[in-house]
């Protein structure tokens, strides 16, 4: 009776096992919640939304879209931490929660702790533009003049640690200038304020900019890339000054799929392929354009991984060098 109960107990453990390692081929079984960490209509979603649509064909599944937004996407990252890792809760979200809040701000998760990467999926400059009737017709014309005029220049910032504030002072720094902090709540009322007057320079995002731009209210002086974008290839990027300190000047938007720490990685796998396909389709790429968004995949989730800790210590630089500004003032 013993051999026959040590048999049984090794044949259910071969079966679990069996069972469990099959899982994957058998993914998914029933819909797929993606959690967009941002409000409708934000770009996040755009890019949420467009990718379960095509993850939804590709698998002859559901994958439904559920926003999550708040606090800058803390709140809709906070919900994913605490699901099941079972493959089927993943969320869409910006590098906000992920590399830039964190830096500035005490979370009540781990980014790199309680989620597992699985792709990169949209990316973009910030883009530094003036109203359409600034004296600024380049960007060295504004560091000239904010290097003659230390503090008269005031710049929007969408709040204390944000990528908005974050990218200036490292431009402030690399430029060697001084301007003055007007701090708002969102980039509509920030875009408001430049286009009236109130404000001198703004480093918006590259979908609210080319929005502007296209409809004649501001001008366009450089993108936060090292190179040109591709969707303004008449923009020239900071680098292109020849300034010293903005050699290699980068600061990127992106967006980016995760799930929760302890998902198989075969499941993560099995998602990067989808989406790496999904991301070469005329038809996404064209939609992340028209949104100002580059369509952007990982080589792995690996490499994704390695992206997001480089972006996190970039942005951890960023942040210290603004304390230390601070802490002279």
């Amino acid at each position: 009776m013993k051999l026959l109960r040590y048999l049984g107990g090794i044949l259910a453990a071969t079966m679990v096992s069996t069972a469990y390692s099959a899982a994957p081929n058998e993914y998914p079984k029933k819909p797929v919640s993606v959690i967009v960490t941002f409000p409708p209509g934000n770009s996040a979603d755009l890019v949420g939304r467009t990718l379960a649509e095509e993850l939804g064909r590709k698998f002859q599944q559901a994958f439904v879209v559920d926003n999550k937004g708040g606090a800058g996407g803390i709140i809709g990252i906070d919900y994913v931490v605490r699901m099941p890792a079972d493959g089927y809760t993943i969320t869409v979200t910006s590098l906000s929660p992920i590399t830039v809040i964190p830096v500035t701000q005490k979370v009540s998760y781990d980014p790199f702790r309680q989620l597992k990467p699985i792709s990169l999926l949209a990316q973009g400059p910030m883009v530094v533009v003036v109203r359409k009737d600034s004296p600024f017709h380049t960007i060295q014309d504004l560091i000239t003049f904010a290097r003659a005029h230390p503090g008269k220049l005031n710049y929007g910032s969408l709040g204390n640690g944000t990528i908005s504030q974050l990218t200036t002072e490292m431009f402030k720094a690399g430029a060697g200038v001084k301007l003055t902090e007007i701090p708002y709540k969102g980039s509509s009322q920030a875009m408001t304020d430049l286009i009236g007057g109130q404000i001198d320079v703004l480093f918006d995002g590259n979908a609210s900019a080319m929005a502007q731009m296209k409809g004649g209210t501001v001008r366009a002086l450089a993108v936060t890339s090292p190179r040109r974008s591709p969707l303004m290839p008449t923009v020239p990027s900071l680098t292109e000054t020849g300034i010293a300190g903005l050699k290699n000047f980068q600061s990127l938007g992106w967006m980016g799929a995760f799930a929760p720490a302890g998902t198989s990685q075969a499941v993560v796998d099995k998602l990067h392929a989808a989406l790496q396909e999904a991301l070469k389709s005329p038809a996404v790429i064209e939609r992340f354009n028209r949104a100002g968004l580059e369509a952007v995949g990982s080589a792995s989730p690996a490499a994704f991984a390695d992206f997001v800790r480089a972006d996190y210590e970039r942005w951890r630089g960023v942040a210290r060098l603004v304390d230390a500004g601070n802490a002279k003032q």
